[in-house]
């Protein structure tokens, strides 16, 4: 599966907002022909966050669209050099960020799969400090494409 490649890995983001965050990893995956419109899932991004940040504990974040603006299932990438305020809780500080991009009309729960599957990979300190270590984008695509295998 062409998930990610090292066209959508940003390895030393300087951003510090969360929506600016959003946006410019939806910018990347519509330069790489991987929306068709970027307005409607940004939308559907922030809809998404507004229900419940996407902070998932271990400095990671995931936000997530599901939305027919989206051509094929994509992962987007990127660590922040300073900790960005994900959510209201205290452990909702995040610098490693991974953005899922999944049509509506592929398998319903395709997204879920994604999440499920790079959430366990998480869980594992190794796993995070290899993706904090480096900054070169070929390196991080390896160790994500590795998830993915």
């Amino acid at each position: 599966m062409d998930l990610i490649n090292e066209n959508l890995i940003i390895p030393e983001s300087e951003l510090t907002d969360k929506e600016e965050i959003i946006k410019m990893m939806a910018n990347i995956m519509k330069e790489n022909d991987r929306l068709t419109d970027l307005d409607v899932y940004v939308r559907k991004v922030l809809e998404r966050e507004n229900m419940g940040a996407t902070a998932v504990g271990y400095g990671v974040g995931i936000p997530h669209g599901k939305t027919d603006a989206v051509k094929k299932p994509t992962l987007a990438f990127t660590k922040t050099k300073e900790l960005v305020k994900w959510g209201d809780e205290k452990e909702d500080w995040v610098n490693l960020i991974f953005m899922i991009a999944v049509p509506e009309s592929a398998a319903s729960d395709e997204h879920l799969k994604i999440l499920a599957t790079l959430s366990r990979k998480l869980m594992n300190d190794d796993f995070r400090n290899s993706l904090l270590s480096t900054d070169d984008r070929v390196e991080l695509n390896n160790i994500l494409q590795g998830v993915f295998a």
